[in-house]
């Protein structure tokens, strides 16, 4: 009887391992790693930065160009 509990045992243990292997490297939406999902979101995320930032620069430059051109008159 304790052999059989150690085969069932065994046996779901092999169930879920398998059913993790192919839910996060086999799935059906392109993703070959999960855990490279991260990294490009940090990618992405430094790209958004960069472009905030560039839109903040140029904010700021057009507002010190109507600023001088509101002292020369």
């Amino acid at each position: 009887m304790k052999r059989a509990f150690g085969v069932l045992e065994l046996l779901i243990v092999v169930v879920i391992i398998t059913v993790l292997y192919f839910t996060c490297f086999h799935s059906n939406y392109g993703r070959s790693n999960p855990f490279d999902d991260n990294a490009r979101v940090n990618s992405q995320k430094g790209i958004v930065d960069k472009k905030v930032q560039e839109i903040e620069n140029t904010k700021a430059l057009k507002e010190r160009i109507e600023n001088n051109l509101k002292e020369d008159y």
